[in-house]
């Protein structure tokens, strides 16, 4: 991702900083920019700031999200080294002895025997390479794998016996629900957005954790699926046309499950075999499909998916927080259980 000026890093409108140096010091004044002021103007039309707002809005939250991973991350550094500094400190150690007896001490070297096992089942994988080629490779990986366990293993406890709160918010993102299928009580304290892709293998692969969260959650969870087809899966949109067609006659849910079992097979004639295997009306079906009646709809979820900051497929709103790919579902979890204990 190409790095964005400090004005676009700013969460409200772009900002203007004036800046002056007085004796080694530096004085910051904020304005606001006026969203009347034409920035540019072409053949005599004016674009204004507001006009760039709006262009820039998707890609300003998607900084916004990349900060906050980013800070996530250094905090969650922070908290694992106070968490050794205190553990060491109590042990009368330092906290580089202290590591070294609880994780170097504790990890016990790769045996030829392992470092084979591990060949012989990725040698596919190893790029053509022998085993005496990979053996120093394979052995390296082998230590640090065991040493990041061993290191996990140590702060889950030590976090488990700790008082550790974090308090750094993620950003939310307002995301209307729309005119679109969903799963769930409409006034459920947790609602889900989906921006999927009927021929994204990685949004077919993240459909078992979707139905154990609306199972699991049943009454606590709403889920709701916008039409979000990218550009080169050459039958996504018309598929995603198809299964609003299907919600016509009250069988959405049932219609999106052929597509998801036939990902590999979604030309315009398949759709069709799928509506007699869902049973539909094929007259007012094939009539609905025909004539693009969700045409317009299907594009207008797309370019809303873009305007939130949506860019591949899954992309999840979970209460407007962020949340990217087929996770599996401990990682949902986490995000819904904290929504509900707050």
């Amino acid at each position: 991702m190409k790095r964005i000026a400090l004005c676009f890093l700013l969460p409200a409108s772009c900002f203007l900083l004036l800046l002056s140096c007085n004796k080694g010091t530096t004085t910051a004044v904020v304005v606001p920019a006026n969203p009347t002021e034409v920035v540019a103007t072409v053949n005599g039309a004016n674009i204004t700031n507001a006009d760039l707002d709006i262009a820039i809005k998707g890609r300003l939250q998607r900084v916004d999200q990349e900060i906050y991973e980013i800070k996530k991350g250094a905090l969650s550094e922070l908290v694992e080294t106070t968490l050794i500094e205190e553990a060491a400190k109590k042990q009368g150690k330092s906290a580089d002895d202290y590591m070294k007896e609880n994780i170097e001490d504790k990890v016990s070297a790769p045996t030829d025997e392992d470092i084979k096992k591990f060949y012989d089942q990725r040698k596919e994988q190893m790029g053509g390479k022998s085993f005496k080629e990979a053996e120093g490779q394979i052995k390296a990986y082998l230590e640090q794998s065991r040493k990041q366990a061993v290191r996990a293993q140590l702060l889950n406890g030590l976090k488990a016996s700790g008082n550790v709160k974090v308090l750094l918010s993620p950003p939310r993102i307002e995301v209307e629900v729309g005119d679109n299928p969903s799963i769930g009580p409409k006034n459920a304290p947790i609602t889900i957005i989906e921006f999927t892709d009927y021929q994204c293998p990685f949004c077919s692969r993240v459909r078992p954790t979707i139905k154990q969260i609306t199972e699991e959650y049943k009454d606590k969870v709403r889920y709701v699926l916008r039409d979000f087809p990218l550009s080169f899966h050459q039958f996504a949109k018309k598929a995603h046309e198809a299964a609003r067609c299907a919600g016509d006659q009250g069988k959405y849910w049932d219609y999106s499950n052929e597509l998801w079992a036939h990902q590999q097979a979604l030309q315009p004639d398949k759709l069709k075999e799928y509506a007699k295997a869902t049973k539909l009306n094929m007259k007012k079906f094939d009539e609905c499909l025909d004539k693009g009646k969700y045409t317009k709809e299907v594009e207008e979820n797309v370019a809303y998916g873009a305007s939130v900051g949506a860019q591949g497929t899954p992309s999840f709103f979970i209460n407007g927080i962020f949340f990217s790919g087929a996770r599996p579902y401990a990682d949902f979890k986490v995000v819904i259980d904290q929504e509900l204990n707050k």
